[in-house]
């Protein structure tokens, strides 16, 4: 995994660095799990789909970490891991797999911070060589 947090007002900064769009998407992921509780605890037991679609690759990042917050609001859903692709297409870009994790478990999960959203404060996704960047905001 190849994120990091760092300190914002009231709220949780992060910043992933992957060799694709695919991995980045995955470790903005895992780092929203790992906001929520330590996700080297989380097992890939159970399965959900996902398809999502945005006109700009930054707004599709926030709308997939907006979608992963709201199944575990709605179904306790923590995500271990996904298999995504992501591509754009006549000016759209979308995020289509799985996610696979389960659902939370207070004695083997303790929450560390709720993320009620990840926010457009900050964010940027951009590619510089063989390499893709993104910084975005949780809102706690």
């Amino acid at each position: 995994m190849t994120y990091s947090f760092f300190p914002h007002t009231g709220d949780i900064g992060v910043t992933v660095h992957a060799r694709s769009l695919e991995l980045l998407f995955a470790d903005a992921a895992s780092a929203l799990t790992d906001t929520i509780t330590d996700h080297s605890v989380v097992v890939a037991s159970e399965s959900v789909s996902v398809e999502l679609s945005a006109t700009a690759v930054d707004l599709l990042l926030v709308d997939w970490l907006n979608d992963l917050i709201y199944r575990f609001e709605t179904a306790e859903l923590l995500v271990a891991r996904v298999d995504i692709s992501v591509m754009e297409h006549a000016g759209e870009w979308t995020v289509r797999g799985s996610a696979r994790g389960e659902r939370l478990d207070p004695a083997r999960h303790p929450i560390r911070t709720l993320v009620k959203a990840a926010t457009y404060h900050a964010l940027e996704v951009i590619r510089s060589g063989d390499e893709w960047r993104a910084t975005f905001v949780l809102d706690v």
